[in-house]
């Protein structure tokens, strides 16, 4: 048998610990519901914040011509880059 919850006042459930332990769940997370033919699924669901969003690749070559860099440079800039998207 799955891990059984109990629908409550307002349509609350709690997830068993054991659930979050395996996926990491925070007071205040979101959760994505989806309805499908035979119940509910919810996915950790990330919300991105405006300050943080990826730099389009207009203001990326912009920035790089500014000064002039080597290819090894710019390859050690763009993983920078991705590893703050994150």
């Amino acid at each position: 048998m799955g891990n059984l919850v109990r629908v409550k006042d307002k349509y609350q459930v709690t997830i068993p610990a054991r659930l979050r332990d395996v996926v990491p769940l925070h007071t205040g997370d979101y959760l994505e519901a989806s309805v499908y033919q035979d119940g509910i699924l919810l996915r950790p669901k990330r919300l991105v914040d405006t300050p943080k969003r990826k730099p389009s690749i207009l203001e990326f070559l912009h920035e790089s011509r500014k000064v002039t860099r080597t290819r090894e440079e710019i390859d050690v800039a763009l993983s920078a880059d991705r590893a703050s998207w994150d």
